[in-house]
């Protein structure tokens, strides 16, 4: 009988085990805080553009008879890059120049009646007002001159500018007129028919974007890494050649464009090619670090709520009104971390941070080396029966001065808010 009842007695002492067993303390993941490298590297993906290129216009209208370049072409400075039907441009400065022969022949003549008259004046010959009308004369003279010079100057620049010659050296990137068209005079800034558009593409950029919470580690001058598409296994260098000061906002997230220029010696970027820039932000070597998985912003109380058994509202009332949300103001949220105490309880602490690579990040503040960190990340599949306990930092609790910084290995006494956490976790 006693033999029969022995399985029964087993298995009864093994659900109740289980049972106690479920009312332990939930044990929860943890991650250690320690030193290392962190290499810190900002993305982001742009197409390649030409370094200011030049538009090429002319200030002689007509017909392009000659255009000896194609898109594509490399020119050096000087080269010819188009030929204006110079037919009406010459006959102008030819006339120009007959009218300055002219007004040369009436200077001279004019010069040589002041002499003749100086003579007569001399034997009192003329009178005063006939020796005075010689300089009115001279003074015509003088004035038509220099008028007909100064159109033969414009002529001759007229002329020259129907021979379009490269200002730069580089190559043709755009050319929309054709050998045969009609092109206007560029007798303003924003006038005339742009012949072509001219680059040296020994140097290009790509424009990319920067969401505005990486812009910290951005500066002009950071080295980069661009990778291009067309070239997958051949890296190319660039540097951060200008920050431009006006966001751009793309479905509510902002960014900021910049300029990154890459050395293109060996030709083989093409404006209009895509890639991925990777900038070199920061290298800190054997700095105090944690997992990302750690971290969340004072705003993000799901995971502690769940883990903890406490209402997000609940923990929400606990924290510094400057932390969180609330209604008829908006709060700055501050980062924490889920510290494990000695005496197997946990404490929600505000910690500073630096630099991240997106895998861990660097604690400047608030944790110290070998520190045991909730994994945040980590959602238990259901909520424990028995949920740990729950203490917030003295400098996270409302009504702290949001002034105090969180001292690493700090340990606040519990304080009212810690027990009315407590409270709240014992509630049905």
């Amino acid at each position: 009988m006693f033999t029969r009842s022995l399985p029964l007695l087993l298995a009864a002492i093994v659900v109740a085990g289980c049972k106690n067993q479920t009312k332990t303390t939930a044990e929860l993941p943890t991650l250690t805080v320690g030193h290392g490298d962190i290499n810190v590297r900002v993305a982001a993906t742009g197409v390649v553009e030409p370094i200011n290129p030049v538009d090429i216009k002319t200030k002689a209208g007509g017909t392009v008879i000659q255009e000896p370049v194609e898109v594509g072409s490399k020119v050096n400075r000087g080269d010819l890059l188009a030929q204006i039907d110079p037919r009406d441009v010459r006959n102008a400065f030819e006339q120009a120049m007959a009218d300055d022969v002219v007004s040369a022949m009436q200077m001279e003549k004019a010069l040589r009646d002041r002499a003749r008259k100086d003579s007569l004046f001399k034997y009192k010959v003329i009178s005063q007002a006939a020796w005075d009308s010689t300089k009115s004369s001279i003074a015509s003279a003088t004035s038509d001159m220099v008028a007909k010079r100064a159109t033969l100057d414009n002529r001759r620049q007229n002329l020259e500018d129907a021979t379009v010659r490269a200002p730069i050296g580089g190559t043709i990137v755009s050319r929309p007129v054709t050998q045969g068209q009609i092109v206007t005079a560029a007798t303003a800034a924003n006038g005339g028919t742009t012949l072509m558009s001219l680059a040296d593409l020994g140097r290009v950029r790509m424009r990319v974007t920067i969401d505005e919470v990486e812009m910290g580690a951005i500066r002009v001058g950071l080295p980069a890494s661009v990778a291009i598409d067309a070239f997958p296994d051949h890296p190319f260098s660039g540097v951060i050649e200008k920050i431009e000061p006006q966001a751009v906002v793309t479905q509510g997230v902002t960014f900021f464009p910049i300029m990154v220029s890459i050395d293109n010696r060996d030709g083989l970027l093409m404006p209009g090619m895509n890639g991925e820039v990777t900038v070199k932000a920061a290298d800190l070597k054997n700095v105090l670090q944690v997992s990302i998985d750690a971290i969340r912003a004072t705003n993000e109380l799901a995971p502690v709520s769940r883990m903890f058994g406490i209402p997000v509202d609940t923990l929400t009332g606990l924290l510094r009104r400057d932390l969180v949300s609330s209604e008829g103001t908006t709060g700055i949220p501050g980062r924490y971390a889920v510290v494990q105490l000695p005496n197997s309880t946990w404490e929600m602490r505000l910690v500073r941070l630096g630099p991240t690579d997106l895998k861990v990040v660097q604690v400047i503040e608030g944790l110290k080396e070998g520190d045991k960190v909730l994994s945040l990340g980590t959602i238990l599949a259901s909520k424990p029966a028995v949920a740990p306990k729950l203490q917030i930092a003295a400098n996270m609790q409302r009504g702290a001065s949001p002034t105090r910084p969180a001292q690493a290995g700090e340990v606040a006494k519990p304080a009212q808010s810690s027990e009315i956490a407590s409270k709240a976790a014992k509630k049905p």
